[in-house]
């Protein structure tokens, strides 16, 4: 055990030493293909023979203490359930907003339980006054002595106060070493694919967190987007950004964003220059009089990608290309809104929709509810709530969508086809923006025996739900699933189960506050839970709403 230990120790400093080594490279925006993301994230891939063991697996996250806002990092000991690891040791780095160390602390996991780190702890053991308000960044660093098989781990950032609770997974991340950025850094490209809003009461912000050196004449690069498809470009230059130097950047501050957004949400892209990192951002929309933030991860901008990885192959007969199945939340004032991005490889897509009750029952069609044009379209979004009205359905029910991206040819599709799903109040301008992908048809998924998924409940706040969803690109999908849920808490190692069966494009809600035995369980604490099946098409979302009309939501793991 002493020898497992020592070795474990010389893994831990290596790799940290490894993380903040100095560095020669630096990189803008990079884009790795679709079919390398697969390939590292299928058990099966022949292409993993090939790759280094991963032990060391990191996030780093903004951070923001303010009157009525405050962050915390989320996550649970997966790996002894998912990777059967046994032991993980942790390191969380709290810098300023200039890149400066404050506070260095270490944790040991060895349990499946539920954990949070927050950022008002960190503030107290510096002695920094709560009545302040600080900028910087908060990184979390996992060491393994087993392969961690993902150099990023499953980790929310939830920004929360009395009216908002707003969450997001794992977004920029220092690399591993040369190896880790060269396979994330196939093509440059700038990062984009989310909704921005201005006007007197709400304004957007970009973060930037640069890496481990410091960079000289760093520039920005901001195209914005509004409902006319009109384009507004807007530069900076920063002489020199610190190593892990955070930049928040409200650039509605220096330039004409309300009056060019006209009272409509619009987006961006954001082309920046940052050292051995991955530019993944962190971005989102604040309101003022509340405060409350809603916050989502940028991606790709692939339209200009045009390589032969960056399409999918024609689907066969029995598949649709590609689907997704969403949540619907339309009743009395709530709308769900779906928005599309000038960021798809040349090519005309078509988007169909699909409406389906709770036990998979199809209730309406509607064709080609979206032609998307590459080259010409820009920024496009469907309301669900006029379409199912359209549909004459129900809206006072809960209901799900799939949408079917197709070509009129039959031609192949984009391998990715990001959107903003996008759940909120009527009026209030703080939806959820979550960012998710159609899934191209993978006759693969077929011969995986089981599914594992995870994600956190936001049992803390008023209104808390979790969506279990079955669907597939099948044409015909006939397949229900047994899915076995797993609830944790942070308080101990006990555990809630239960069995649920799906049927084929069913779904089922937990309502973490009406649920008697959960919140029972939860005590009105934030809690993780695992679901696992024999079905490989299963996906889960999850949500917290507040009476004040902000809505935080992310898809699950």
């Amino acid at each position: 055990m002493a020898s497992k230990r020592k070795k474990f120790r010389r893994v831990f400093q290596y790799y940290l030493m490894i993380a903040i080594k100095h560095n020669k490279l630096t990189k803008v925006n990079f884009m790795r293909s679709y079919y390398a993301h697969l390939a590292n994230a299928s058990p099966h891939s022949t292409l993993k023979n090939f790759s280094p063991s991963i032990f060391r697996s990191s996030a780093i996250f903004p951070v923001i203490s303010l009157p009525g806002i405050s962050a915390r990092l989320l996550f649970m000991g997966y790996w002894m359930l998912k990777s059967h690891v046994q032991e993980i040791a942790a390191q969380i780095s709290l810098r300023s907003s200039e890149g400066e160390l404050l506070y260095r602390t270490s944790l040991h996991i060895r349990e499946a339980k539920t954990y949070r780190i927050e950022l008002i702890d960190q503030l107290i053991a510096i002695g920094f006054p709560l009545d302040q308000p600080f900028i910087g960044s908060l990184e979390v660093e996992f060491f393994s002595t087993r392969h961690l098989v993902f150099p990023y781990p499953a980790v929310a950032i939830n920004y929360y106060g009395p009216a908002f609770s707003t969450v997001v997974h794992s977004a920029q991340r220092v690399y591993n070493n040369f190896e880790d950025m060269r396979n994330n850094s196939h093509s440059h490209v700038p990062e984009a694919g989310f909704n921005i809003y201005a006007d007197e009461d709400h304004e957007p912000f970009i973060s930037i967190i640069n890496g481990p050196e410091a960079l000289h004449q760093a520039p920005l690069l901001m195209e914005f987007y509004n409902s006319k498809n009109e384009k507004l470009t807007h530069e900076i230059s920063y002489p020199t950004l610190q190593a892990y130097q955070t930049c928040l950047i409200y650039p509605g501050r220096e330039i004409e964003l309300q009056k060019f957004l006209d009272g409509q949400p619009g987006t961006a892209k954001i082309t920046c220059k940052v050292s051995w990192i991955f530019p993944r951002l962190l971005v989102g929309n604040i309101q003022r009089s509340l405060p409350a933030m809603t916050i989502t991860h940028t991606y790709y901008d692939c339209s200009k990608a045009s390589s032969e990885s960056d399409y999918w192959r024609p689907a066969e007969p029995q598949w649709l290309p590609a689907t997704l199945m969403i949540p619907l939340t339309l009743q009395k004032n709530l709308f769900t809104k779906a928005y599309f991005y000038p960021i798809y490889p040349p090519n005309t897509l078509i988007i169909d929709l699909e409406i389906y009750n709770q036990e998979g029952r199809l209730l309406g069609r509607k064709d080609q509810c979206l032609a998307l044009h590459s080259q010409q379209s820009g920024y496009q979004s469907v309301s669900f709530k006029d379409i199912c009205k359209k549909l004459d359905l129900d809206t006072e029910q809960n209901l799900a969508a799939r949408l079917i991206a197709r070509t009129e040819d039959g031609s192949r599709i984009p391998a990715r086809i990001k959107l903003g799903l996008d759940l909120g109040v009527e009026g209030q301008q703080m939806p959820c923006n979550i960012c998710t992908n159609l899934q191209p048809f993978n006759p693969a998924l077929e011969n995986k025996p089981t599914s594992f998924r995870w994600a956190p409940i936001l049992a803390d706040r008023e209104k808390s739900t979790v969506w279990l969803i079955n669907s597939s690109s099948h044409v015909d999908y006939t397949r229900s699933a047994q899915i076995d849920l797993t609830f944790f808490r942070e308080k101990d190692t006990e555990t809630l189960k239960r069995t649920i069966i799906l049927p084929p494009h069913g779904f089922r809600i937990i309502y973490a506050q009406e649920d008697q035995e959960l919140c029972q369980f939860l005590e009105n604490t934030i809690g993780w839970f695992t679901a696992v099946s024999p079905n490989p098409y299963t996906s889960t979302y999850y949500f917290a709403e507040d009476s004040s009309g902000v809505v935080g939501g992310d898809h699950g793991f």
